[in-house]
């Protein structure tokens, strides 16, 4: 598992939350905050450890720019931490009082109807692989 400095998680997150590949430029003029070297080396140590990629050029001035985005490996090492992280509450925190907090954050009725449909096509397809449906 990769691990990624705090940094490199916020140039990540920006990556993953946009439709389209970013290049740098696009992603400072987005984010004014963010300072050129610091996300610069973030996508740097991301593209070493695949978690982004590079998928074209674009012109920003009289530069070409490369354009990244996230690789499937970026949300698995989210998931990744996110999991280790529960793991070492989740005596305190019972998964279903998780699971209801999770959908409390979604205010769309139509999407938290489509996550509900989700979530018990999941519970059920668990309980058959895990026997437990008896």
């Amino acid at each position: 598992m990769s691990i990624i400095n705090p940094k490199e998680s916020e140039v990540l997150k920006i990556l993953l939350r946009s439709e389209k590949p970013l290049s740098l430029p696009t992603i400072l003029s987005s984010h004014p905050s963010l300072i050129k070297s610091t996300v610069a080396a973030a996508l740097a140590k991301l593209l070493k450890e695949n978690m982004i990629e590079v998928v074209g050029i674009e012109h920003s001035g009289k530069a070409i720019c490369r354009t990244y985005r996230p690789t499937q490996k970026s949300r698995e090492t989210f998931l990744q931490n996110f999991t280790d992280f529960y793991s070492d509450i989740m005596d305190i925190i019972p998964k279903a009082d998780l699971c209801m907090s999770l959908l409390t954050l979604n205010k769309d009725p139509q999407k938290a109807k489509e996550e509900l449909a989700q979530l018990r096509a999941m519970l059920d397809k668990y309980e058959q692989e895990n026997h437990l449906d008896t």
